[in-house]
């Protein structure tokens, strides 16, 4: 998951340039002087919002200005993945929103395992079981991860029956979009209004807006 201190090292030194800005029609380059690294722009249209660059490409659409839609008016990085992702028109097709999650698969299985009836003595044997198969050849796709519950039996006869758990999660490239959108229009906000990204960390300091 793209964390806000990750994202915050990602982009420091990142510096913005205003490409185009008509009413809703907009295109905002952020990045790094001399390097492509986690470099993104923002392009905006009447009911739309792309973001494009070194960590994928996507769309959403809502409302007329979709700055209004994403601007947090705290100034306080929020993002709300879920609601946003049912607003994405296009997502990068090498990072798709949503992606297998090994770490929320092991928790289904670890759930499902815990409504078999076991023998008295058994159970760490089993749960042993389990973890070398999802050790040995770990899956790195849902089909794979539903192919090896589908195939696998316990020692003791027990099988994972009906297993349909979400296996899925919100992807890091997706993540970080969502706060480089968010950080973005900030940016363009601050600069708006006058202001420097010190300038609002020192009236926040004091309790101001």
């Amino acid at each position: 998951m793209a964390d806000e201190i990750r994202f915050r090292h990602d982009i420091r030194g990142h510096k913005m340039t205003i490409e185009l800005d008509q009413d809703v029609h907009r295109c905002i380059h952020f990045g790094r002087p001399g390097s492509s690294a986690y470099h993104f722009r923002l392009v905006t249209w009447p009911g739309g919002l792309g973001i494009a660059g070194d960590c994928g490409d996507y769309t959403f659409s809502r409302i007329r200005d979709m700055f209004d839609f994403f601007r947090d008016e705290g100034m306080e990085n929020r993002i709300n993945p879920s609601y946003w992702h049912e607003k994405m028109q296009a997502q990068c097709k090498t990072s798709p929103a949503r992606q297998f999650s090994i770490d929320k698969f092991k928790v289904a299985v670890r759930d499902a395992m815990d409504e078999w009836q076991v023998r008295l003595g058994d159970a760490d044997r089993i749960r042993e079981e389990v973890r070398q198969e999802l050790e040995w050849e770990p899956p790195s796709c849902s089909a794979e991860a539903y192919a090896m519950i589908r195939d696998f039996e316990a020692s003791d006869g027990n099988r994972f029956e009906d297993f349909e758990s979400n296996v899925e999660d919100y992807g890091f490239h997706f993540i970080w979009c969502l706060r480089a959108i968010v950080w973005g229009i900030k940016q363009y906000d601050l600069v708006k209004q006058g202001r420097t990204q010190a300038d609002h960390d020192r009236r926040v300091l004091a309790g101001e807006r």
